[in-house]
């Protein structure tokens, strides 16, 4: 499934963001690319590795991001969902959200890869995980989202909320992503 995502607030969008997804049983293969169109540069931190376990901050730089929740009913808010993302130097990052912003946890054990390929203004790669079994239900939902530096930083969505500030972690928002 494919889809490009909006940006957050109604000002003009610089950038351009594909995902593709797939989900076959409890993994989720997802494809993005990336087109930065007023050439600002690609924002990155080498502070930051390769174990998405460490990184935490990294959604203030550049990244791509997921959200994946699995629900055992499509009104099931409360599930928790895993919180994946990767910066343009292919550092990943990985989190179990239970309570937005109140309690989450980085997973004991993940079975995630990242892969990130900047081609001048273009930026292309991969995430694939294995839903960890702490995440229960058979429906998958979520959202896909993007933070890119541009002055001022633009946010981009498959959903973006309506509010003035760009808020991810709206489980309300999320959507099925077994149906697109």
């Amino acid at each position: 499934m494919q889809v490009y995502l909006q940006k957050h607030a109604s000002s003009h969008a610089h950038h351009t963001v594909k995902i593709i997804w797939q989900r076959v049983g409890r993994e989720v293969s997802i494809e993005y690319a990336v087109q930065k169109r007023d050439g600002s540069p690609w924002l990155s931190d080498p502070v930051y590795g390769s174990d998405w376990s460490k990184n935490w901050g990294l959604w203030n730089k550049d990244v791509v991001e997921a959200f994946l929740q699995l629900r055992s009913t499509p009104d099931d808010l409360n599930a928790p969902y895993l919180e994946i993302q990767v910066s343009p130097a292919n550092q990943p990052f990985a989190l179990i959200i239970r309570e937005p912003r109140k309690v989450f946890h980085a997973p004991a054990v993940l079975d995630f890869k990242t892969e990130a390929l900047v081609e001048g203004r273009g930026l292309k790669g991969t995430m694939t995980v294995t839903l960890p079994e702490e995440l229960q239900g058979d429906l998958l939902y979520g959202g896909f989202f993007s933070c890119l530096s541009t002055e001022p930083r633009e946010f981009y969505a498959l959903e973006p909320n309506p509010e003035a500030s760009p808020d991810f972690h709206r489980p309300e928002l999320f959507i099925s992503l077994d149906e697109q």
